[in-house]
């Protein structure tokens, strides 16, 4: 071992002599002490008072002390495991063994339910030198989140979304992205065109994700739809074409009007919706009629791929 003195010891002769003589302390002795700095084979040469020698030897190895290298540690969250290490040694202990899958180990693996520093103590293989090592591992909770009730809009309104999040959240997403219009961290603001689960994802400082969805359900139920009940079509430029408007609808699939015994006198459709140009006028090939209460029917696709079909009657009014 670096550092300790061995004592030799030579017999059977009456004079020494000690070679090399670097770390000995002395070198015409029989039991010089050895300190040598790095590993020496020694020879030692005894002579008898008659002039007879002989000459034998003798290792002394010499341990250094080692450098023990071992894992920085990091964040986990709680619940996971994180591999530890340590290297440059023989034998290793590890300590607190609570939260570790071996404590003998030199990579154990470490599942901790609080922050915990960990200490590695690593011992060489003749048991002369140790080192000391310290890996921190801090323990994070997962963010305790909520993404709101479940709501209902119809097809063209918008919904606010207003999520509760624990206060050691960092980061949100939300997905998916492209219905949404507005945003107020940690609140969007969507607009839906069918009925869609929004999933909200959180992040703390330590990396913990937690995940929590809500569903905005749309509906197209016609409170979406305006179809006037009278219309004028009496040359003024005010109301003078009967059409359905309103939000979120996709097409006018089909609108007919019939008069009160049941004659179409009006028929259209695959047009957009809102559009004036595709409405009726008042006429019937190509003249006016008279005023009267009419019968529609109009077949309508929303965005959200319903389809409604709607009756009611309307007012030609002069």
């Amino acid at each position: 071992m670096s550092g300790s003195g061995t004592n030799l010891l030579a017999s059977g002769a009456d004079a020494y002599t000690w070679s090399p003589a670097a770390g000995l302390s002395c070198i015409n002795c029989p039991n010089p002490t050895a300190a040598p700095a790095d590993t020496t084979l020694y020879f030692v040469t005894g002579t008898t008072v008659q002039g007879c020698s002989h000459t034998d030897s003798v290792k002394i190895n010499i341990k250094h002390p080692f450098v023990m290298t071992n894992s920085l540690g990091g964040n986990l969250c709680k619940g996971n495991s994180l591999r530890l290490f340590a290297s440059g040694a023989a034998t290793y202990i590890w300590s607190p063994a609570t939260g570790l899958s071996n404590s003998t180990s030199a990579t154990p693996t470490a599942t901790p339910s609080a922050t915990t520093t960990y200490m590695v103590i690593g011992t060489d293989k003749e048991k002369c030198f140790n080192d000391t090592g310290y890996v921190p591992v801090k323990v994070f909770n997962a963010p305790v989140i909520f993404a709101g009730n479940d709501t209902t809009i119809n097809v063209g309104q918008i919904a606010t979304l207003h999520p509760t999040l624990s206060s050691d959240v960092v980061s949100i997403v939300w997905s998916p992205a492209n219905t949404t219009v507005s945003s107020n961290y940690p609140s969007i603001t969507v607009k839906p065109k069918e009925t869609t689960t929004y999933l909200l994802q959180a992040t703390n400082a330590g990396g913990c994700k937690s995940i929590d969805n809500v569903t905005v359900n749309v509906l197209c139920n016609g409170a979406n739809i305006f179809i006037p009940n009278t219309f004028s079509p009496n040359g003024d430029g005010i109301n003078e074409i009967f059409y359905p408007r309103g939000t979120g609808l996709f097409r006018v699939k089909a609108l007919r009007i019939f008069d009160r015994w049941g004659e179409l006198v009006f028929e259209s459709g695959n047009f957009l919706p809102n559009d004036a140009n595709a409405g009726w006028n008042g006429t019937y090939k190509g003249q006016k009629l008279s005023p009267d209460v009419y019968v529609y029917m109009a077949e309508i696709l929303c965005d959200n791929n319903t389809t409604l079909t709607l009756k009611g009657n309307v007012a030609v009014i002069k």
